[in-house]
């Protein structure tokens, strides 16, 4: 399938909203709790039960998760015991169409670490709606999303169950997206 222009015109837009503390070419890094990454570096988080590895820049859009490749823009990565077993799970935001939602957006993945290996527990096409960006708190993963349109925003809470994220409640809906941040980031 030929890919026209304005999906990399497209690319290249997302590629440019991602933060600029991203991993340069061959450099690796890891996030703290809050989600803010932490200095580059191609070590391992210290102690017992937290995510050991980094995520490391190949491209201009391939990323590595510990041994897991992600071949696509990365916008976000966190960590934080999704499922409640006391152990770190990995949260990277990516940019990348499915086969049930065939445009570019942006996709939540989640990983749980198995003997030093990134493993997947959830490969997202969506959520409730338009992704615009997430957030781990409170051991919830707190979403931003607009309406197909982008006229209204939502901030909505998930909580883990069996299989992957559950609508657990809304902070704010119908909203502008100056409001919508300040609640994410709450």
């Amino acid at each position: 399938m030929r890919r026209r222009w304005w999906v990399w015109a497209a690319l290249a837009c997302l590629a440019a909203l991602a933060p600029s503390n991203l991993p340069q070419l061959g450099e690796a890094f890891t996030a703290d709790n809050s989600g803010a990454a932490a200095s580059p570096s191609g070590g391992r988080w210290e102690g017992a039960r937290r995510w050991e590895g980094a995520l490391t820049r190949q491209s201009d859009s391939a990323y590595c998760l510990n041994d897991w490749p992600l071949p696509y823009p990365v916008y976000r990565f966190q960590t934080g015991d999704v499922d409640g077993d006391g152990s770190e799970d990995a949260l990277v935001g990516v940019v990348k169409s499915t086969r049930f939602h065939p445009e570019q957006g942006r996709r939540l993945f989640i990983f749980k670490q198995v003997d030093g290996h990134a493993r997947p527990m959830w490969l997202g096409s969506r959520l409730g709606g338009v992704l615009v960006d997430f957030r781990f708190a409170r051991g919830r993963i707190r979403a931003m999303e607009a309406t197909p349109d982008s006229s209204s925003y939502a901030v909505s809470e998930y909580r883990w169950r069996d299989f992957g994220p559950y609508f657990e409640r809304f902070l704010i809906k119908n909203t502008d997206k100056t409001t919508a941040i300040k609640y994410l980031n709450q």
